[in-house]
């Protein structure tokens, strides 16, 4: 093909991509570079994937599973590596195939994070004798998370399906950046001051770096100071951070914590409700046996010979009194169970969130919710919060409804 006299070779991407390869290998080849690892990932076929970046730039790099290492690698760790610079031809990049990783010494944040971990563990932080209890059947649960990811709604969603009598305190709370120690600090000061049962604190997962709020010693100071057991959930299970080890409770994800919360479930109750009532009942009969042995061994002694009608009158008595207690018991324990699945429905219709499984619609200005005593001719945009989305819309003229 000609373009302004010159004849250019029309290359495909593959072709393109194998020459840069050839030329970085022949032109630079074999390196040995210096950096800090971050967003490290060790895969489940052992391959080991991270980025090499010092304060202006990064590189990806790839240590395959066949190759021998004697220290595990770790976000945060500086490390000098050296291997051959190839291009990944799938993603169009070029990345280091290390064929020998030295550790250099460790990043400023996991040296922060092991003197921050002997200090409070020094002072008996960590102490199981500090561990607070989480309660057998909670009725209050306040979370502190962002507001935003899923770990919010999968905590949400676990706890109302365990426990639809459990209400849920939300107090959104910054996870991430030079603020978020100060607002979970805040948050938990705050979630402190309303009557719950436990309180869930934490985040999806992420690098060293996203996760260092909760490495900050004023958040393990406020974790510490809680007088409501804390479960932290921070990361994925191989996470560790300063808040996991202070807290009362160490969740491995943010689900899994929505679960130590809620131990028992309203099934396990209503159970607990039906073996209790057994109890009860073979107790009861058990009573009445050995009374009844008793009696008649009344009515076969001579002293009570002449006094057998009247042994005979008690121990009808005593059946009827058995029929009328195993009545009433009955009628009250099933009254007792209907009145707390009632409660369990109620409750579960309350949830404001539960109109948008219905296909039904919140309304929101801000951080308020509008109901029918808000006009909307009084704000210019509003939020429209459905189950899956949410809209923000412009309020451009509003009508009074002629059915109202």
């Amino acid at each position: 093909m000609d373009f302004g006299g010159n004849i250019q070779e029309i290359l495909t991407v593959s072709e393109l991509t194998q020459r840069i390869s050839n030329l970085l290998q022949e032109e630079i080849g074999f390196v040995t570079v210096r950096g800090e690892i971050s967003n490290f990932k060790l895969h489940s076929s052992g391959h080991r994937y991270f980025t090499l970046k010092d304060e202006e730039a990064q590189i990806n790099c790839v240590f395959w599973r066949s190759k021998q290492i004697n220290f595990e690698l770790a976000d945060g760790m500086k490390v000098v590596v050296s291997g051959w610079l190839t291009v990944y031809p799938a993603r169009g990049q070029y990345q280091i195939d290390c064929i020998e990783i030295f550790p250099l010494g460790l990043g400023d944040l996991f040296l922060k994070f092991e003197a921050l971990k002997k200090k409070l563990d020094e002072e008996g932080l960590f102490d199981k004798k500090f561990k607070k209890e989480l309660p057998p059947f909670p009725l209050r649960i306040g979370i502190a998370t962002s507001s935003t990811g899923a770990a919010i709604q999968d905590m949400i969603t676990t706890i109302r399906r365990r426990n639809p009598l459990c209400v849920i305190y939300f107090r959104e709370t910054l996870v991430q950046g030079d603020e978020a120690k100060f607002d979970i600090v805040n948050a938990i000061q705050e979630l402190n001051q309303v009557p719950l049962d436990v309180i869930i604190v934490g985040r999806g997962g992420g690098s060293l770096e996203d996760l260092w709020a909760f490495n900050e010693e004023i958040v393990a100071r406020a974790i510490f100071n809680s007088r409501i057991p804390i479960i932290s959930a921070v990361g994925h299970e191989t996470d560790f951070t300063i808040a996991d080890f202070v807290a009362d409770k160490r969740a491995p994800t943010p689900t899994a914590a929505a679960e130590l919360a809620t131990p028992k479930t309203i099934d396990m109750l209503l159970e607990e409700v039906d073996f209790l009532f057994g109890e009860l009942h073979n107790k009861v009969l058990s009573l009445i046996e050995n009374y009844s042995d008793e009696i008649k061994y009344l009515i076969n002694s001579y002293a009570f010979k002449k006094i057998e009608d009247r042994v005979a009158y008690y121990r009808q008595y005593l059946d009827e009194l058995d029929e009328r207690f195993h009545n009433v018991s009955t009628r009250f324990l099933q009254r007792r169970r209907e009145i707390l699945e009632n409660n369990a429905r109620h409750l579960a219709l309350l949830n404001p969130m539960e109109p948008l499984e219905r296909g039904y619609a919140l309304l929101k200005h801000k951080d308020k919710l509008l109901d029918n005593s808000v006009s909307l001719s009084k704000f210019k945009s509003i939020e429209v919060i459905r189950k899956e989305e949410t809209a923000v819309v412009r309020v451009e003229k509003v009508n009074r409804n002629l059915f109202v």
